[in-house]
């Protein structure tokens, strides 16, 4: 397991000078000019000033040229400057992954948690009303736009019912709390702010649903058929040849063989979540990284692109090890 884990480390900076590699030249394949973003639109025909930025920021150099002073930074940590913000990219992402972080980490436990119980209901009703109305959760979850769930979901619960909190962490008359992680919620209890969680938390409520709803949808699907495999297992049997009931064999036994493959998903989906709530983030103007990879898209910010994305790679593979360990610690045939 050590080996493993070891050779599994050793191939991550090989993997994210790949990642960043793709990002860069992708990123500077765009015939568009930069400019624009950096010096503004007003200043474009203004030839010192143009001239003097183009040096600033390098772009008078070859595009293979710009390629290894990038590396050579960011060798030493540097990720750059922003032409949008004008401050390092690495401040910027670490300004903003928290936000993202909470609202991912709010999405997964309600996917996670609901999840497995809605699975287990599921399987143990199989074939009645309540097994089908649950998988046809699991479907539409898992296949329903989910720009079109958030935009729904504000127009009933905030614009019509009033019974959400909108767009934003926090509403617009409330400051923030102290900085501690970046995620309102948990500094705000940590400063034992409880108004303030209450408001951080009702603003989480509502895209972190939209952002649960796929995730829940396939952990459903996933437990409910993992459950039902088990019941037919020679061990679930024996449990009830031993006198057990079935909730007794559902609880001690099945769940816990039936979960163990939702340990791949789950690690899998927190990388998905984090780099995948552009949408969300648009639509419910969530300051956290998905909005930050938008406006740097829309701005050429070339040096904010190759971060995201190296944030986002840096954040797949750790989940991708977690998960492989955490299945071979439960599951000792993994590692054997």
């Amino acid at each position: 397991m050590l080996r493993y884990t070891l050779k599994r480390l050793a191939i991550m900076p090989l993997l994210l000078w790949g990642i960043v590699t793709i990002a860069f030249f992708l990123s500077h394949s765009i015939s568009s000019n930069p400019l624009a973003s950096i010096v503004g639109t007003r200043n474009l025909g203004n030839a010192d000033v143009v001239a003097a930025a183009t040096q600033r920021w390098g772009l008078d150099k070859s595009l293979l040229q710009q390629y290894f002073i990038y590396i050579g930074n960011l060798l030493h940590g540097d990720l750059g400057t922003s032409f949008r913000t004008k401050e390092p990219v690495a401040s910027d992402l670490s300004s903003r992954l928290p936000a993202t972080l909470e609202l991912a980490l709010f999405a997964l436990i309600i996917a996670v948690v609901l999840g497995i119980v809605l699975g287990v209901v599921a399987a143990r009703n199989n074939g009645r009303l309540l097994d089908g109305a649950l998988r046809t959760v699991a479907l539409v979850g898992s296949s329903t736009p989910v720009f079109w769930v958030a935009l729904l979901l504000l127009f009933v619960f905030y614009a019509r019912l009033g019974i959400a909190a909108g767009p934003g962490r926090l509403s617009s008359r409330v400051d923030p709390p102290p900085h501690f992680t970046g995620m309102y919620t948990v500094d705000s209890l940590l400063v034992g702010n409880f108004p303030l969680f209450s408001d951080a938390l009702s603003h989480l409520i509502l895209p972190s649903i939209v952002m649960a709803l796929p995730l829940l949808g396939t952990v459903i699907r996933m437990v409910r058929a993992q459950v039902l495999e088990e019941q037919s297992s020679d061990f679930v049997r024996t449990a009830r040849a031993k006198g057990m009931t079935p909730s007794q064999v559902t609880n001690r036994h099945v769940v816990k063989n039936a979960i163990t493959p939702v340990i791949t998903v789950v690690g899998i989906s927190v990388g998905m979540l984090i780099m995948g709530a552009v949408m969300v983030e648009t639509i419910f103007t969530w300051n956290g990284i998905g909005t930050y990879a938008v406006e740097a898209s829309r701005s050429l910010d070339f040096p904010a692109i190759t971060g995201v994305c190296l944030v986002g790679g840096v954040i797949f593979l750790v989940s991708n090890l977690v998960t492989d360990i955490a299945y071979a610690i439960i599951d000792p045939r993994v590692r054997l």
